[in-house]
């Protein structure tokens, strides 16, 4: 994983293998729903072209909290679509999950190799 300050409050994290952006970090105003009370948090959000599709990972109060919660969410692949396994089956979503925290590779369902 690599960290690239991409402006004054804006850090990119970087996937190494393959080589892709995954998260953005910006630190800013958040709003805490039950008090209402303002404060400066980093920001950390799944990575895609549009701003608008972006959905949160999460608020934290230190960078070094929200980079090691990107180095954590790197280590756990998001099964977001079917696949299909060397059979031609399709393995949903939930069962890729469930291959997964298993031990096992997510679409042939055997054991990983770590």
């Amino acid at each position: 994983m690599r960290v690239l300050q991409a402006g004054e409050r804006v850090w990119l994290v970087l996937e190494e293998r393959p080589l892709r952006i995954r998260f953005v970090i910006e630190y800013g105003p958040a709003v805490n729903r039950r008090t209402h009370e303002t404060l400066m948090m980093y920001r950390v959000d799944h990575f895609t072209i549009k701003r608008s599709d972006r959905w949160p990972l999460g608020f934290y109060d230190e960078l070094r909290q929200a980079t090691d919660s990107c180095a954590t969410a790197l280590g756990i692949p998001s099964f977001l679509t079917p696949e299909r396994a060397p059979d031609g089956t399709v393995v949903t979503p939930a069962e890729q999950r469930q291959r997964w925290q298993a031990g096992l590779d997510p679409r042939t369902g055997l054991p990983r190799r770590g």
